[in-house]
């Protein structure tokens, strides 16, 4: 018998009949104090379940059974007492947390009855916390399999400069995005969001992400090896993604940038619009675009240019900024989004995200965000000469 239980009694005869009454069918130790208690709950295998009397001049049975909720969260507590009234189970229940009330002297039976579910309870208990430490595990492994399609640390790319905070609201997310050569003068990225957050929409996002990659037939045209136009990628994404399929939908912005002009050719689908920093000027909004993928085509996919100027920083990101809540439940917003951004337009690429963020949180008075997070930064041109190789981050 694995399972053991404690009967904590100030009268030793009880204590006595008890072990004797139940003995062959459980394993049993006793302790006539309190104290005594507690020093066997510290010094031996968590009890399966406590058994304690109310009124013991040590401490009474809701204070004991209290303190043995903080030292063994797991243990199944009951209350025996032949002093039953209603305060003193409310206060049973309400502190100690107690599985029953029993009075004593107590049927055989229904004490009997009323370990067994006691028991088995505790095993339910016991089966759930393993399963749950499985679960976070192959949570983390999952999570390490998403950040290995997110773009390495590299923050310079021909003429840009990347930085990204990548913060999931679980050990994964709908979140992905991406900085890749297209070919020898074409940068390509993306920002997408899928709906939902948590495994399914991690899933969905991978799923996307694989075919975003260089040779997957989204980017490329397949005769001349040239990249394809923002608003085709985010056409082909549309009709191979349908919502019926995937049972998910997900927005995203899709540019393609050269790096020896600057210009840089972009769609959105449903994504919140990134902007342009660019020095003693408003910020620029990037627009054009369409309705999210999964909608079969509803609305064409407007495409957009724009030329960078060396020093500018364009900012995508996700949703999760926007509606990340002050412990009041009011949001961030895009204002606040702007602002943080226009206060700190001088700094560095990895700075300018981090203040970003940091600023969000600060907002938020530190809560974990409520849906996931991320801010991406492109800064074309300029001096690299103080690139720092350890800004990007990405946590779960």
């Amino acid at each position: 018998m694995s399972d053991k239980i404690l009967f904590v009694d100030d009268e030793p005869e009880v204590l006595a009949s008890l072990k004797v009454l139940l003995r062959k069918r459980y394993s049993i130790d006793t302790a006539d104090t309190p104290h005594e208690a507690l020093k066997l709950i510290q010094n031996s295998k968590p009890y399966s379940v406590i058994v304690s009397d109310l009124r013991m001049p040590e401490m009474d049975g809701v204070r004991f059974l209290a303190e043995v909720r903080r030292l063994s969260p797991g243990t199944i507590r009951i209350m025996l007492t032949g002093h039953a009234d209603l305060d003193a189970a409310l206060a049973a229940v309400n502190e100690g947390h107690i599985f029953r009330f029993l009075e004593k002297p107590t049927n055989t039976r229904i004490l009997t009855n009323t370990l067994d579910a006691a028991l088995k309870l505790y095993r339910l208990l016991e089966e759930l916390k393993e399963k749950e430490k499985i679960l976070e595990e192959d949570l983390k492994a999952a999570a390490f399999i998403q950040k290995s399609f997110l773009p390495n640390c590299q923050p310079n790319i021909d003429r840009l400069r990347i930085n990204w905070k990548f913060q999931p609201s679980e050990y994964v997310g709908g979140d992905m995005f991406n900085v890749f050569h297209l070919d020898s003068e074409h940068v390509a990225f993306y920002v997408l969001d899928v709906s939902g957050h948590g495994v399914s929409s991690a899933l969905a996002a991978v799923s996307v992400t694989q075919q975003l990659q260089p040779r997957a037939g989204y980017l490329l045209d397949s005769e001349t090896e040239t990249p394809k136009s923002p608003a085709k990628v985010l056409e082909a994404l549309d009709k191979d993604f349908p919502i019926e399929r995937f049972e998910k939908h997900f927005t995203i912005f899709y540019a393609s940038i050269n790096v020896k002009s600057g210009e840089v050719r972009y769609s959105s689908a449903g994504h919140l619009p990134p902007f342009v920093l660019r020095q003693d000027n408003d910020p620029i909004m990037l627009h054009k675009g369409g309705t999210l993928i999964g909608l079969d085509g509803i609305v064409p996919f407007e495409e957009g240019t724009f030329q960078l100027e060396p020093e500018d920083r364009l900012i995508a990101f996700t949703d999760g900024i926007f509606e990340y809540e002050s412990p009041s439940g009011e949001d961030f917003g895009h204002e606040r989004l702007l602002i943080s951004a226009i206060k700190n337009r001088r700094e560095a690429p990895d700075s300018l995200v981090a203040k970003i963020y940091d600023s969000m949180m600060q907002f938020g008075s530190g809560r974990a965000p409520q849906d996931d997070v991320t801010i991406l930064c492109l800064q074309f041109g300029g001096s690299f000469e103080d690139a720092d190789d350890a800004t990007c981050s990405a946590e779960t």
